[in-house]
């Protein structure tokens, strides 16, 4: 039972992955779209550039604050801090 939702979580792991990388590849495209209608600068250069500077910073951002999970903590923003329960009536 197990063995079989850690093989589901790793499909599902791979599915995220695959669609990551489709929208590296499509952010990576428009930019390059944008730069060479703008600028004129290479398409296939800017394209493979880019894709790979979406896929890769935010991986890198991931994985150093997986490292640090002590302090993850301490950064988050408690929303809840400034409302006071006071009934004035």
């Amino acid at each position: 039972m197990m063995e079989t939702a850690i093989r589901r979580l790793n499909v599902l792991e791979f599915i995220i992955l695959g669609v990551v990388v489709v929208l590296a590849l499509i952010a990576g495209a428009l930019l390059a779209w944008l730069l060479e209608s703008t600028i004129g600068v290479s398409f296939r250069l800017v394209w493979g550039v880019a894709s790979v500077l979406f896929f890769v910073v935010p991986g890198v951002l991931v994985h150093r604050q997986s490292l640090s999970p002590d302090d993850a903590g301490q950064n988050r923003v408690n929303l809840s801090s400034h409302m006071t329960t006071r009934n004035d009536g």
